[in-house]
């Protein structure tokens, strides 16, 4: 696992899984709403008034005034009044623009010039939308005059046989694999000589085959001598991350150096498999067509580096995502593989981790029948020995050595245990166990 670690749910359990580190929420859209408004229409209201000039009043300013059109009753018995209306009175108020008039000696007083008829502007409104949210679309990498083409899908390893039978998968009583990251617990790259003690610890427990995440920190330079010292195959990981061809994501030139790595320093013999990204779909990174197109890219690049056929390339996801959505992965893995996490199950206990993990591996498997005849394994699996109760899953030293335990009698052959260390660079997550995975001291 690297960086946060999702827990591998199904069907009622899905839930759960959110409480594993890595899960992003998502934003809804916002519809935008515009409040109704009415906009008056104007009517412009002509008077001409005859007076004496002895009854001519002060110049008043012009005055703009809103009335509903009705007759306009004569100001005094000496003078009347006449409306020139628009020809559209159905609008429930009108403009009426009274004129100042000009003083003459019993002669009409013409009006102002008549103003151009303006409809009301609609009324502001303070009311600002939010944002949308981002959405990852993935860009193709660029080029100099036309689009990059699509790597051609190639086919999965001819496997007709199972996996276990291929060589690449070594075990040795009911062990065999182990995570491994070389981090210090500041998350800093761990020294050469501290990744001996560590490859050596893991060779004398008994296990075979190591998995790493990527190819940072060293892992050609410090990791995979050891690994050949002491035999110890290595299933080599593509760690994806977000922003599609232009970030981390497939294609991106971040995966692109992580194949190239793999392609030019692995020794082809120690590969037991290639797994392309960990819980990508899952963390939003991908989806799954994309996730697929970039697995057969992997798999063309490698075989044409002369690497041998029988080697497996794939992916991982939990149990719940592998059901919602990685059915169009199953025409381009060669072998399926999941992630199983019993402790984020609150109805789990320490005691039934084995049952469980073996329940949910078949379960998952059903979703690529044809990939999973060829092999099927658990690539993340433990429990952690700090932190908070999940319901009837209970962290702790003996809780830890049980599950463990009960894990390795299932499902030991087909289980890579997280993970040989504990992560105390990561943050604590839901009920303050992310940390606490290491399993070195808890193996039979």
């Amino acid at each position: 696992m690297k960086g946060a670690v999702a827990a591998a749910l199904i069907g009622s359990v899905a839930a759960s899984h959110n409480a594993h580190v890595g899960f992003h929420a998502r934003r809804g859209d916002y519809p935008m709403s515009v409040p109704a408004y009415e906009v008056c229409e104007v009517a412009t209201v002509y008077e001409t008034v005859y007076v004496h000039p002895s009854e001519i009043p002060a110049p008043v300013a012009n005055s703009t005034i809103y009335v509903y059109p009705s007759p306009v009753p004569a100001t005094s018995t000496s003078s009347y009044s006449t409306i020139e209306l628009p020809a559209n009175t159905s609008t429930p108020c009108t403009e009426v623009e009274t004129p100042t008039p000009t003083p003459e000696a019993y002669t009409p007083v013409p009006t102002t010039s008549e103003k151009p008829y303006v409809p009301l502007p609609p009324p502001v409104s303070s009311y600002e939308a939010p944002p949308p949210p981002p959405v990852y679309t993935p860009v193709p990498v660029p080029s100099s005059s036309k689009a990059a083409p699509k790597p051609k899908p190639s086919k999965p390893a001819d496997t007709s046989y199972e996996y276990s039978h291929s060589g690449r998968i070594v075990t040795k009583g009911n062990k065999w694999a182990i995570t491994y990251t070389p981090y210090t617990k500041e998350g800093e790259c761990k020294s050469a000589e501290e990744v001996k003690g560590d490859i050596k610890k893991i060779s004398d427990m008994g296990f075979t085959t190591i998995r790493s995440y990527s190819t940072d920190c060293g892992v050609f330079e410090n990791v995979v001598p050891e690994c050949q010292k002491y035999g110890l195959k290595v299933i080599y990981g593509i760690f994806l991350e977000a922003g599609g061809s232009y970030g981390k994501g497939p294609f991106s030139p971040y995966a692109e150096n992580q194949l190239n790595e793999i392609k030019d320093n692995a020794p082809k013999d120690s590969v037991a498999m290639v797994i392309v990204g960990n819980e990508a779909i899952f963390n939003g990174y991908c989806t799954a067509d994309e996730l697929a197109s970039y697995i057969d890219h992997v798999r063309e690049v490698l075989q044409g580096a002369g690497f041998p056929k029988d080697i497996a390339i794939t992916t991982t996801e939990p149990v719940d995502i592998w059901e919602q959505y990685g059915k169009p992965l199953c025409a381009h893995i060669d072998i399926f593989t999941t992630q199983v996490h019993p402790f984020f199950t609150a109805k789990i206990s320490a005691e039934e981790a084995g049952d469980f993990a073996k329940e949910q591996l078949e379960q998952a498997a059903a979703v690529c029948p044809e990939a999973a005849a060829k092999g099927k394994y658990i690539t993340e699996i433990g429990w952690p020995k700090q932190g908070s109760a999940n319901g009837n899953a209970v962290p702790g030293y003996d809780e830890q050595k049980t599950a463990i335990k009960k894990i390795m009698e299932k499902v030991g052959k087909e289980s890579c245990l997280f993970s040989y260390q504990d992560d105390l660079w990561k943050a604590p997550g839901a009920f303050g166990v992310e940390q606490s995975f290491g399993c070195a001291d808890a193996v039979y």
